[in-house]
């Protein structure tokens, strides 16, 4: 069995019916496509189902984070500051 994962969320934003979940650096544990996550938001925690994963970002192509590329994050969901996502139990 691997382990849960868990990591802290950088920046998410939507990408036509998909969200875009970037982490910082120094996760842990294992997440793969049709894992279904929780996410931290500023008021609450919202559930989303993995579809696919990216390595890279536009931010520095020399620091290349893991994206989760999730669907099903409420419209306008907003992460609290240094959030945290993790698989859900």
């Amino acid at each position: 069995m691997s382990a849960p994962f868990r990591a802290t969320v950088r920046q998410v934003y939507r990408l036509n019916d998909t969200q875009l979940v970037v982490l910082r650096d120094g996760y842990e544990g294992d997440v793969g496509p049709g894992d279904e996550i929780e996410l931290q938001l500023q008021e609450g925690t919202a559930k989303a189902k993995v579809v696919d994963l990216a390595w890279g970002s536009a931010f520095q192509a020399t620091e290349p984070p893991l994206t989760l590329i999730v669907k099903g994050l409420p419209e306008g969901a907003e992460p609290a500051e240094e959030a945290w996502v993790k698989t859900s139990s």
